[in-house]
C-alpha cells in the first residue's frame, strides 16, 4: 500500500530515512528516477543509505509504469520517491488517482518561482502541478512529518 508519494531532489537522505520512513512505517522505498536507475554508482549509494529493515527498488519512470500492477499488488507500506516533478507527473498520469503528494525539495533553477523555502517551480513544473491539483490531488509542502503542512493547491 502506498503511504507516501514524495518529490525530493535529494532522493534518499536523512529526512526520508529517519523521519518519513518511521512516521509512515515504511517497509519499501521505490525510487522512480530515470537518471538514477541508469547510474550504478547512484544506485549503490542509495542501497548503502537505506535503513537495514527497508527494502529498496530503483526504477526508471518507464520501468515503474510497466510495473504499476505489481506495485499496486504489494502488501508493504510503500514510499514512492521522485527526483523531479516531470517524472512524477508522467507516473501519476499512468498510475491513476492518488490522494496526496508531498513536495519535499524542488530546488531553485532559472525561471523558477518560489513557493516555499524548499519549493521552486519552473513554469512547466507549475503547469504539471496544476494538472495534478485539477485532478483532485492534494499537493503538500512539508519537509518532515512534524513540520507544518502547507498545500500548494491554494497557491497555484
Amino acid at each position: 500500500m502506498i503511504k507516501v508519494i514524495r518529490v525530493d531532489h535529494r532522493l534518499l537522505h536523512g529526512q526520508v530515512i529517519f523521519s518519513w520512513t518511521k512516521f509512515a512505517n515504511i517497509e519499501r522505498v521505490i525510487v522512480i528516477d530515470t537518471a538514477t536507475a541508469n547510474d550504478d554508482f547512484k544506485k549503490m549509494s542509495l542501497k548503502l543509505a537505506k535503513p537495514e529493515d527497508v527494502r529498496l527498488n530503483v526504477f526508471s519512470v518507464d520501468k515503474a509504469i510497466s510495473k504499476i500492477d505489481q506495485i499496486k499488488a504489494l502488501k508493504d507500506n510503500i514510499m514512492l520517491l521522485f527526483e523531479n516533478v516531470t517524472e512524477l507527473s508522467k507516473f501519476i498520469d499512468a498510475y491513476g488517482p492518488v490522494e496526496e503528494i508531498n513536495y519535499g525539495l524542488v530546488p531553485s533553477k532559472p525561471d523558477a518561482k518560489r513557493f516555499s523555502n524548499a519549493i521552486y517551480l519552473t513554469p512547466d513544473e507549475v503547469k504539471l502541478t496544476k494538472k495534478m491539483c485539477d485532478r483532485g490531488i492534494k499537493i503538500s509542502m512539508q519537509q518532515v512529518p512534524s513540520a507544518n503542512k502547507e498545500f500548494l493547491n491554494n497557491m497555484i
